[in-house]
């Protein structure tokens, strides 16, 4: 809690980061789950970062997606029906 009250603290960051891994020395079920949660958690972006993007050597013809972080984008797909 006291982290999510202020989530670029440093200090209350790595206070709770000593106190999950005190406790996974201590506990092997949640140890497991901490490590679940943190494989998990690496698959995620926080938004933070830069994205640079560019398009050179020419005349683009065509269709460009450019970004960062994309989900749910199928390429040649058929458009759903509820659309």
């Amino acid at each position: 809690m006291a982290l999510s009250e202020a989530p670029h603290d440093v200090e209350r960051a790595r206070a709770l980061s000593e106190a999950l891994s005190r406790r996974a020395e201590h506990d092997t079920s949640f140890r497991a789950h901490l490590t679940q949660w943190q494989q998990q958690a690496q698959l995620l972006r926080t938004g933070d970062g830069d994205t640079h993007n560019a398009i050179s050597g020419g005349t683009q013809h065509g269709p460009v997606v450019q970004g960062r972080d994309f989900s749910g984008i199928t390429f040649n797909a058929p458009p759903s029906s509820d659309q």
